[in-house]
């Protein structure tokens, strides 16, 4: 079969159904068969809750969440509201002089 398949026969996806498929349980399906590439690959898929295969586009198949590769989540940053700058202080002398006296 052809290489440039995304996925291999005996592996588990989740199904994202067309409009017009939307009956297709929501359940982990398995790849049964990968069909020759012509115009797209497309694959077999077998459900568990199904009697039936499905030939289904692989564009319509995604991995599950459970196998996907998750980081860990970052630590929050803590956000720091910047001061408000300040012109520089005067010495005591200084403001004394400038202040106007009633």
């Amino acid at each position: 079969m052809s290489s440039s398949h995304k996925f291999g026969v005996g592996e588990k996806v989740d199904f994202v159904p067309a409009f017009h498929q939307r009956s297709a349980p929501t359940t982990e399906y398995q790849i049964v068969r990968q069909l020759p590439d012509h115009n797209g690959e497309f694959f077999y898929i077998k459900s568990a809750r199904e009697p039936h295969d499905r030939v289904v586009g692989e564009s319509q198949l995604v991995r599950p969440a459970s196998q996907l590769k998750r980081s860990p989540p970052r630590a929050a940053k803590r956000r720091v509201k910047p001061s408000p700058k300040r012109a520089p202080a005067r010495p005591r002398a200084a403001r004394a002089r400038t202040r106007k006296r009633g």
